[in-house]
């Protein structure tokens, strides 16, 4: 899986990029096929910005949050994506069990 970072208005930190890659490979478990994910982290006056994309199975799911500590930003836009992800494959898994009339 392809894992791409950007980093906007801050320094590249290897313990931050850890910490993102150990959630979005997380969230790969989820999927067949995984093709790419892009983590977008920045940094607005006080806020840490967090913004997570990942393209799978033909779709593309994208999540972000805004808190003062950038691990919660990463923590809290994985939990949003992890919802998405979890209601889109609830919706697939129902398309293919209802009745045909």
């Amino acid at each position: 899986m392809d894992i791409s970072f950007h980093w906007h208005n801050l320094e590249q930190s290897d313990a931050i990029e850890d910490y993102a890659r150990k959630k979005v490979e997380k969230l790969s478990e989820h999927f067949n096929k995984m093709m790419s994910a892009v983590v977008r982290l920045r940094v607005e006056k006080i806020d840490h910005i967090a913004e997570l994309a990942i393209h799978a199975d033909g779709e593309q799911f994208i999540a972000s949050d805004r808190e003062h500590d950038m691990y919660a930003a990463i923590d809290l836009a994985e939990a949003k994506l992890e919802k998405q992800i979890r209601r889109h494959k609830e919706k697939v898994l129902d398309r293919k069990h209802r009745p045909r009339s």
